[in-house]
């Protein structure tokens, strides 16, 4: 559980006067205030970068071609199209899709006047927060079906009007600027602080619900998920940065531009509550739990909101997150391939829909992971982090823009075999880091917000296709039955009975779980490495006839090729195992094929050909999940499934190649206790003996 801080010792730790920590719980305005001993003054902008900032901005705003595609989408964004929407098709119950609209065109328009200095575009921009103004509410959540909490959409709005109010100046006038400021302190500020007085206080809370006034409210009410444990369960998710993070844009933009600053004390007390709590969620490693893309999330939230405070003068505050190390797990877990070579690991709810990838970084939803290694670049004069975001981090914003430093000079990563462990306990191998190089992931270690049941799964990739996947991004609502496709079965891992691990059944979202996979043993060589994942109690939280399910993984870097060994047993009563093995099919490009003892997935370049062997009879298939035939046809998996058995050890080896490449010839021999396993392929060979005699294989391995 996270650890909330005091009032009391916020304000010790930041060194308040004598007066203001005397005043305890007591929340009004002081004249004396623990905050903005340096409020920037003089020219804007002043929030995020300075006046002097902007020459090096605009330069890179027209001359670098890194920008060019972010400039060209801006600047070729439809404006008659736009004023249309805002006049004539905005939905003033829609605080979901119309308020973000409008939000991220404002924002857009008003940086595009701070570039080019173009009148149409501040006109424009300025007409997008007036409409904004016009929403009743900035969001769709409510404690106690009365005030409105801010988790998304509030935030976004929030840090939406303070780029526009900062980066239009003059061109609005006081008047308008202090209504809006007014009105965003209402309708962004107060709902923020709602929902982060609820999360840090989870059982004085009220309870949250949907309001059936907006549209998304009114849909989501009619077959609701259970909200009772809503504030509690946001204490470990990115959805408790993005309020914290725009609550700290938000007071910074009222302490440097409002008149009414009489909320700031107690709304910087519960932001720097949050930012302190949120240092625990990131492991020593700069590790997060919920993977890339809602990792890139948390981290650039409470990276905006800082850099706002501290550049304001508003509330000078560093936090205790190792950001190099944040960025090196992004870095880790970058998978590129031939069809997008921004692609992660996708562990959880991670990555992208590829018919949302598009060569227009303002079209879809495309992967933008790019401001956070620039800036970690700039303040820690850190290469790899700049190679990062120049090479996989995918779309530039106008953040990477901003705090880009062209400076530091790129350092690109070591290439050649090598193992990486992570404190998250997400091993991955790998060969380089370009489309072509080997990448294997095992999932193992605890349970994080949108976890799937998934420990122990597996995702090759090689020669630039994705050829043993993780089904990509299943549905959020339990009640769609494609959500099969966050369980166990829908996944590269073992099956007893054909049940797989504990998990959640929707009901609260897509929350962690208590279940948890450990790794017992790695070893890393430049020839090879393996893992030793004990998954038990998973499985025996769902079962608990089930006595062990343990995974080791060896992956065999120059042939190249990777050895799969699931040792599981029961305690009583006799189950069939099963090993699943998932091809990639999003587009109509991936066939599988099975044989007597093994499978066959193709890719358009690349291969996986896997041959299985058993200590008991086995059957081997393909086959699709019971879900729409749509999905399901996206996600075919090859099967090895054992006769019941008390014990049992299924190996999987598997050969990688690229199309018209040799295969990897594959031979078993038992003798007793161990079962070898020999692969070659062109004069290169690897033998690996597996001792299993007891619950927990042993692994000697040549190459």
């Amino acid at each position: 559980m996270p650890q909330f801080y005091s009032r009391r010792s916020i304000l010790k730790m930041l060194g308040a006067t004598p007066l203001v920590a005397a005043a305890g719980s007591a929340l009004a305005a002081q004249s004396s205030s623990w905050w903005g001993k340096s409020i920037r003054s003089g020219a804007g902008p002043k929030l995020f970068f300075s006046a002097a900032d902007l020459p090096g901005i605009r330069q890179r705003w027209s001359d670098d071609p890194r920008f060019a595609s972010l400039r060209e989408g801006m600047m070729n964004r439809d404006r008659v199209e736009l004023r249309k929407f805002l006049r004539e098709d905005i939905k003033y119950n829609d605080p979901l899709h119309d308020i973000r609209t409008a939000g991220e065109r404002a924002q857009e328009l008003a940086f595009v006047y701070l570039m080019e200095e173009d009148e149409d575009a501040a006109e424009l921009a300025i007409e997008a927060v007036r409409t904004i103004m016009k929403f009743p509410v900035w969001d769709f959540f409510l404690e106690g079906g009365v005030k409105v909490v801010g988790v998304q959409r509030a935030p976004s709005t929030t840090i939406a009007v303070s780029c526009v109010v900062d980066w239009l100046g003059d061109k609005i006038t006081n008047e308008e600027r202090q209504l809006w400021l007014k009105t965003m302190a209402e309708q962004g500020c107060e709902p923020c602080y709602t929902g982060m007085h609820n999360i840090r206080y989870p059982r004085e809370t009220l309870g949250w619900s949907f309001n059936e006034d907006t549209i998304i409210g009114k849909s989501r009410s009619e077959f609701p998920n259970e909200m009772a444990r809503r504030p509690e369960l946001t204490q470990e998710t990115n959805l408790r940065a993005a309020p914290s993070g725009a609550m700290a844009i938000g007071a910074a933009a009222i302490g440097l531009y409002g008149d009414d600053k009489s909320q700031l004390d107690r709304w910087l007390e519960m932001t720097v509550s949050h930012f302190k709590g949120l240092e625990e969620i990131y492991l020593p490693d700069g590790g997060y739990g919920e993977g890339v893309s809602y990792g890139n999330y948390t981290s650039e939230s409470i990276m905006m909101g800082l850099i706002a405070l501290n550049h304001s003068g508003v509330l000078e505050l560093e936090l205790d997150i190792n950001w190099q190390g944040n960025v090196d797990f992004m870095l880790q877990l970058a998978m590129p391939t031939a069809g997008n070579p921004f692609e992660v690991v996708n562990i959880s709810d991670n990555g992208r829909y590829r018919h949302t990838l598009q060569d227009n970084h303002m079209q879809g939803r495309p992967e933008m992971r790019t401001a956070l290694p620039y800036w970690v670049a700039r303040k820690y004069r850190d290469g790899q982090a700049q190679w990062f975001g120049e090479n996989l981090g995918g779309w530039e914003s106008i953040w990477s823009l901003a705090f880009r430093d062209e400076s530091v000079k790129p350092v690109a990563p070591k290439s050649g075999a090598q193992s990486w462990v992570s404190d998250v306990e997400w091993p991955v191998a790998r060969t380089g880091f370009t489309p072509d190089d080997l990448l294997v992931c095992l999932r193992s270690g605890a349970g994080y917000n949108h976890e799937h049941a998934d420990r122990n799964s597996l995702i090759v990739k090689c020669y630039g296709e994705a050829l043993i996947v993780d089904p990509m991004r299943p549905p959020y609502d339990f009640r769609d039955s494609s959500w099969a496709l966050r369980e166990t079965g829908g996944h590269s891992a073992v099956l007893v009975d054909g049940q797989g691990h504990f998990y959640n059944n929707g009901v609260e979202g897509t929350n962690s779980t208590h279940a948890q996979a450990r790794l017992l043993a790695t070893k890393a060589t430049p020839d090879y490495s393996y893992w030793v994942s004990d998954a038990t109690q998973a499985y025996r939280l769902a079962n608990y006839e089930i006595r062990s399910v343990v995974r080791a993984t060896v992956v065999c870097f120059d042939l190249p090729a990777v050895i799969v060994v699931d040792r599981v047993s029961k305690w009583k009563e006799a189950s069939t195992v099963e090993a699943r093995f998932f091809a990639d099919n999003w587009e109509d490009k991936g066939k599988i094929t099975t044989s007597d003892d093994g499978f066959r997935i193709e890719r358009p370049g690349a291969w996986a050909d896997g041959k299985f062997f058993a200590r008991n009879a086995m059957a081997v298939s393909a086959d699709h999940l019971p879900i729409p035939k749509e999905r399901a046809v996206q996600h075919p998996f090859a099967v090895a499934k054992t006769e019941p058995t008390m014990a049992t050890t299924l190996v999987s080896a598997i050969g990688l190649g690229k199309s018209g490449d040799q295969a990897v010839a594959v031979d078993f021999v038992t003798r007793g206790d161990v079962i070898e396993v020999t692969l070659s392929r062109g004069g290169r060979r690897a033998v690996c003996r597996i001792n299993d005699a007891e619950m927990v294989p042993t692994l000697d391995v040549q190459v």
